[in-house]
């Protein structure tokens, strides 16, 4: 089995709960990054979906202004998302980098 690099998706968080990414198929995502554009605090939640399951959080990240983190290897498997929120939407930037099957 061989995985190819791409970038899988890109946009700003949302101030509820939304999918930032949905696995077509088995994938591995090997980083996700998140930018706080904004003047003051943000804080970010980030789960998981399973298909067809709860949504399970696995994050909460306060970044101040200018700041970013970034997490890894996480796998998904045909319809899981990818899932976060923040206090101020338009102000988180995302990116989510990975490798398709």
């Amino acid at each position: 089995m061989s995985f190819t690099a791409a970038s899988l998706s890109d946009g700003q968080v949302a101030s509820s709960w939304g999918a930032i990414y949905t696995a077509a198929a088995k994938i591995i995502v090997k980083k996700v990054y998140f930018y706080n554009t904004g003047s003051s605090s943000e804080t970010v939640d980030i789960g998981i979906t399973r298909s067809g399951s709860t949504r399970r959080q696995f994050r909460k990240v306060v970044l101040a202004a200018d700041q970013s983190a970034e997490y890894e290897h996480i796998v998904l498997s045909s319809g899981d998302t990818l899932d976060a929120q923040t206090t101020t939407a338009t102000t988180v930037d995302y990116l989510v980098m990975g490798a398709t099957e």
